[in-house]
């Protein structure tokens, strides 16, 4: 069952616009600023499902397109073979039948429907009425549709609450159907209580067995998870979060993240988000019908939303998804000829083109989908950082770089996740035929030259010439400058600074030894070893090297193999941060993040983002006074 084509005449914000999907999209991404009508374009489906037998009824807070004085709109839907049984066997005449194509065509503004294939109007409206009602009898769920609010706050149910959940027939198929139309707030409610009934009747059920195969002398039953299909599913997507069932006493599902027991409502807003709506597909058991998912959160974690989005890809069999959304990993999984682009006319504030993205310049729909809002104009930069945006990665970048507003500097969390989204965008716009103007900046950390060159092997990608983007806010001459300009006469850079590193030398000396992919098998260090490591001082170790260090891989728990290996990594760094503190390179190679702090107080500034704003001032006054490495920072991307 899927959605072949929407055509909208007149509808709300809607003006002379046509949706056509290839005859295989089982994932279709919406995308569109603010504003554009994706959530409409998600109502108007919900509204055709309804009228054609879809759903049993349709509950949109906004109101029923439907009821719209003006609705000039068309839908055609193709139903495959096994989508309902009751279409699968022949009806009406056998001639009709033959030539009926399987597509159900629904007018708006008549609130119609004709059948494809068949000639005559008359005959195929009478047809389509027939394949309406054939739908309407059918128990199997066909449409569910999940709005944007999912707030999912810790629900208490009260006692005669629960004993109706205990009373009612959660697997009765007719009763499902009815309530797939419901709003988010009211399925979360329900999916609650579900669980808890189930998980109940499940256990009632079990122990029941168990108790007549021990009174017969007989092997006990074998456990049978009623909540399998859903734990397999959820580990599918998020191999790190385990069902662990619901508690009755506690009236709350509950799931094992890492050996930690956690309620729903303690879960990430990501793994909420994921558990409810697998929790919500396997419920209703949609298999072959649509899917309309609004909004959803999937700008938290890329590779969760990848494994989610292949996930829904593969569940719905015949059926199709629609997603209303900014996420680029959601884009990338749909392809482009199933990633519709809504665009808004800026004088009329009406959409008036709707297409996918093969006919549309790719700069124009990747800004959208990853939510920047000049989504329409020409000779953007997009300059790709590790970090996240609520440390201010963004911020900093613009402050380093000088860049203007035509450069917008977008988080993508971890190194690899750069490399991979560069990668994933340059491809997209070779496809698409459509010049982009992208560069991605990873940190330096704690790489080694040979790997740096080979991460710098791929177009348009650099490296920070030093640890990390706050390292430039550490240069010398810049802070030496500044003190004096500030009237510090006290103020000595290199004291501050080693001593500053000096104090977090322990944990310098333990992630530089330990970054290399040849020790992955003495990586994962008890949380006692890490923290001695990290609280030792350059004074404490400096006193004895070889004790402090073998002091650590004592605490650490391993064999003599493993434990050798350690304690040799981890005095050779220590070796090469005694050698680095005492060179004029140390500002680039220490920890700039938790330096730049020490230094922001030793300068008299009320904080890092203070020191921040003064440097950068200082360096716009006179160009003289750049860095070397700031200045091949903004060559590079100004050149990209």
């Amino acid at each position: 069952m899927r959605i072949r084509k929407i055509e909208i005449t007149e509808w709300r914000n809607f003006r002379n616009v046509s949706i056509t999907l290839p005859p295989d999209a089982g994932l279709v991404c919406l995308v569109g600023a603010n504003g554009t009508g994706k959530t409409h374009v998600l109502e108007l489906i919900s509204a055709c499902a309804h009228h054609i037998g879809l759903s049993s009824g349709i509950e949109i807070p906004r109101g029923n397109p439907l009821a719209d004085e003006v609705r000039n709109f068309a839908v055609e839907i193709f139903l495959a073979q096994g989508v309902s049984d009751a279409l699968d066997v022949p009806f009406d005449s056998a001639e009709t039948y033959a030539a009926w194509d399987r597509t159900i065509r629904f007018e708006g503004q008549s609130q119609t429907v004709a059948a494809g294939g068949i000639a005559d109007v008359n005959t195929s409206r009478r047809f389509a009425q027939q394949v309406v009602q054939k739908l309407r009898e059918s128990k199997e769920v066909h449409h569910l549709t999940l709005d944007a609010d999912r707030a999912f706050p810790k629900r208490d149910l009260p006692a005669h609450e629960m004993a109706q959940a205990f009373e009612r027939n959660w697997m009765d198929e007719s009763w499902n159907k009815g309530r797939a139309f419901q709003t988010t707030r009211t399925l979360y409610e329900e999916w609650i209580k579900y669980c808890l009934a189930r998980e109940n009747k499940a256990a009632n059920q079990f122990y029941q067995h168990a108790r007549r195969a021990a009174e017969d002398g007989a092997a006990g039953p074998v456990f049978s998870d009623a909540f399998g299909s859903y734990r397999t599913s959820l580990r599918e997507v998020m191999p790190h979060l385990l069902f662990a069932g619901a508690d009755q006493e506690r009236k709350a599902i509950l799931f094992d993240t890492s050996g930690m027991e956690l309620r729903f409502d303690q879960l990430s807003g990501g793994e909420r988000e994921i558990a409810f709506l697998i929790g919500q597909i396997d419920r209703f058991g949609l298999r072959n019908g649509l899917f309309l998912l609004d909004e959803p959160e999937l700008h938290l974690n890329p590779d969760l939303v990848r494994a989610w989005v292949t996930y829904l890809a593969n569940t719905v069999a015949t059926g199709q998804v629609w997603l209303a959304t900014h996420s680029l990993e959601a884009v990338e999984a749909a392809g482009l000829s199933s990633t519709v682009l809504l665009e808004r006319d800026p004088d009329t504030k009406l959409v008036d083109h709707v297409g996918s993205l093969t006919e549309r310049p790719v700069l124009s729909a990747l800004s959208r989908a990853v939510g920047t809002p000049a989504f329409s104009i020409s000779g953007l930069r997009f300059v790709f950082i590790e970090g996240e945006e609520t440390i201010g990665e963004r911020e900093r970048y613009r402050r380093v770089t000088g860049l203007g507003a035509d450069t917008r500097f977008i988080e993508c969390g971890s190194c690899s996740e750069v490399v991979r989204r560069l990668s994933a965008i340059q491809g997209i716009a070779k496809e698409a035929g459509q010049p982009i103007r992208i560069a991605g900046v990873i940190d330096r950390d704690w790489r080694t030259k040979t790997e740096i060159d080979a991460l710098m092997s791929q177009e348009s990608l650099f490296a920070l010439p030093v640890h990390e983007v706050e390292n430039f806010f550490l240069h010398e001459a810049t802070l030496n400058d500044l003190a004096a300009r500030l009237g510090h006469t006290q103020f000595r850079y290199t004291d501050v600074l080693r001593q500053a590193c000096d104090e977090r030398a322990g944990g310098w000396i333990i992630q530089s030894a330990l970054s290399d992919e040849s020790c992955s098998d003495i990586s994962e260090l008890p949380s006692e070893a890490r923290s001695l490591a990290y609280g030792k001082t350059w004074q404490q170790i400096e006193a004895n090297i070889d004790a402090a260090m073998k002091e650590i891989g004592d605490r650490a728990g391993f064999d003599e193999t493993r434990k050798g290996k350690l304690v040799k990594r981890l005095t050779v760094f220590a070796n090469i941060y005694g050698r680095k503190r005492n060179t004029d390179e140390l500002w680039k190679v220490c920890e700039g993040k938790e330096v730049m702090k020490a230094m922001a107080r030793a300068l008299g500034f009320s904080d890092h983002h203070a020191l921040e704003r003064a440097v950068t001032t200082y360096w716009d006054t006179d160009g003289g006074h750049l860095p070397d490495e700031v200045r091949q920072l903004r060559e590079q991307l100004t050149a990209s």
